[in-house]
């Protein structure tokens, strides 16, 4: 997408793509001990300096790895490319390629969604100052009517970062648009989201037909007996987080506590849930090119609570308006796809989702109807097909034309462990997804040739594609004891060896620890934008 022609050198050594994780070389004491006070705010006293001991033991022991994962050569390339200050390298909003682009197409791309100003308003001051001041004095009504302890109060303080956002490119969409992500981990209302989402997380478990993994999905659907006259079709809701009412979405995750008493028991009131979604729903505000912004509609993609209160709002509108569709094994909805089996044909479709989008409010919908019997939805491709004079669906893997050929480059710093769940996790997913056996192992022959792309070893490769079939065809249950009593968590940056602190603070002190990556290859680049 951009004019600058990079060198087949710079295009290689781009390849590792935007996760990568050079070697790190050293660890930051302060940074590390700060986040370990701040993530275990709420531990017992004894635990969290027991905790803190067995860190510093671990960063005072640590060595400097013998080895480093990029050449001088790579390092060379990649601060060439860094120099070009007329690019920007950012990752595409689908299927994991990397994308250079010209900064200026980019920002102008960023800025023609900003000047919508039926969602977002450019503000003149750092809106900072403002927004501490509501965060202190909800949280310190909290603590006065003792709700919350001390430590809490510290910890929803703990940050003042405005957020920033990133454009990504729709690859897959014609005129290729930017889906503008915010940018809010670690940002000056992240505590609250992240506090506030443990009150309105167990929801999620009582919303109909929301695909939460494509194990269950294709489970489901494969046992599915259809009518003759039953077609395939989907539904795609057009800017689904920027068109959630918020305050009709508050009102309904409110509601539906209240139902399932599920506030009841909590010191925390419906009130005080309802008070700390609006601090954080309604201080949207970000930075973009050193001016500052407000999304004043909608949900930000990139908040904590963003995804559960779409998934709730959603299903509360599927139930009011839906009606010819929405029923029960007939519909499935990730996100903004929807899948549903429907008498209906296509010209009926048509006119139906015309009503649809005729409705009074924000949400509307395109659409797709089955062609020669298939539809994709998800990471499958469904196939109506008659077995034995019942008609069944058949479901094979499928990944798209824009998708990346390649997955977390083998020679990154990341956890052993991240590695080899990706290849059993992929390799399991395929074998559970397409169930014909030549086709199974046309699909694992792909993700094999993917793996290579990746750099990873073909002994590895094998190895591990075989582990996740025998898991697979294993009649044994093996329970998983690995989580077991775990009552803590804690995120610190990887180095290597930290598996090895990982395993004691779980055994020892039931903390479960997970691996952060701060310092990926992706934020080597476009410093500059803000």
């Amino acid at each position: 997408m951009s004019k600058i022609q990079l060198s087949p050198q710079h295009i290689q050594v781009l390849s590792k793509v935007l996760k990568f994780v050079p070697t790190p070389t050293s660890i930051n004491t302060v940074n590390t001990i700060v986040n370990c006070e701040k993530s275990l705010f709420s531990v017992p006293t004894i635990i969290k300096n027991a905790a803190i001991s067995e860190i510093s033991t671990f960063i005072q022991t640590w060595k400097k790895p013998k080895q480093y994962n990029m050449n001088k050569d790579e390092i060379k390339l990649l601060n060439e490319i860094r120099a070009i200050e007329d690019i920007i390298i950012v990752q595409a909003d689908k299927g994991g390629k990397i994308v250079v682009m010209d900064k200026i197409d980019y920002i102008t791309k960023v800025e023609e969604k900003l000047n919508d100003e039926n969602i977002y308003e450019q503000v003149k001051n750092d809106p900072t100052p403002k927004i501490k001041e509501e965060i202190s004095k909800e949280v310190t009504k909290l603590l006065n009517q003792n709700k919350i302890t001390l430590n809490t109060k510290y910890y929803l303080t703990s940050n003042e970062d405005l957020p920033k956002i990133r454009g990504q490119p729709k690859l897959h969409n014609a005129n290729i648009p930017i889906r503008i992500v915010t940018c809010s981990k670690n940002t000056i209302t992240s505590p609250i989201s992240q506090y506030v989402f443990r009150f309105i997380k167990e929801l999620r478990s009582t919303l109909k037909g929301v695909v939460n993994n494509t194990f269950n999905f294709v489970k489901e659907i494969s046992n599915l007996d259809i009518d003759q006259n039953d077609k395939l079709a989907s539904l795609d809701i057009q800017d689904l987080y920027t068109n959630i009412p918020v305050t009709k979405a508050v009102d309904i995750t409110i509601k539906k506590l209240v139902e399932l008493n599920m506030s009841q028991n909590s010191i925390i009131t419906k009130t005080d849930i309802k008070d700390l979604l609006y601090l954080s729903l309604k201080n949207s505000y970000f930075q973009f090119n050193g001016k500052y912004h407000k999304q004043k509609k909608g949900l930000p993609m990139g908040n904590t609570l963003s995804p559960i209160l779409v998934d709730i709002y959603m299903d509360h509108y599927l139930t009011e308006h839906l009606h010819d569709v929405n029923q029960n094994n007939k519909i499935w909805r990730y996100v903004d796809d929807i899948l549903i089996i429907t008498k209906m044909n296509e010209q009926e479709l048509n006119v139906y989702v015309k009503k649809l989008n005729d409705i009074r409010g924000s949400i509307h919908f395109t659409h797709e109807y089955e062609q020669d019997d298939k539809i994709n939805f998800l990471d499958t491709t469904l196939i109506r097909f008659n077995k034995q004079n019942q008609i069944k669906i058949k479901i094979r893997w499928f990944r798209k034309e824009t998708a990346s050929h390649r997955l977390l480059n083998y020679g990154s710093c990341h956890g052993k462990s991240i590695k080899t769940n990706i290849v059993k996790n992929m390799a399991t997913r395929i074998i559970q997804t397409t169930g014909d056996a030549e086709e199974q192992k046309e699909d694992l022959f792909k993700l094999k040739k993917m793996l290579l792309n990746s750099n990873y070893p073909l002994h590895e490769i094998e190895k591990l594609i075989k582990q996740a079939c025998e898991n697979i065809n294993s009649t044994s249950i093996k329970s998983n004891t690995t989580n077991q009593n775990i009552n803590y968590s804690l995120c610190l940056p990887y180095v290597p060896g930290l598996e090895v602190l990982k395993r004691k603070l779980e055994k020892k002190l039931k903390i479960k620890l997970y691996f952060a990556y701060p310092n990926k290859t992706q934020s080597y680049f476009n410093k500059s934008m803000k």
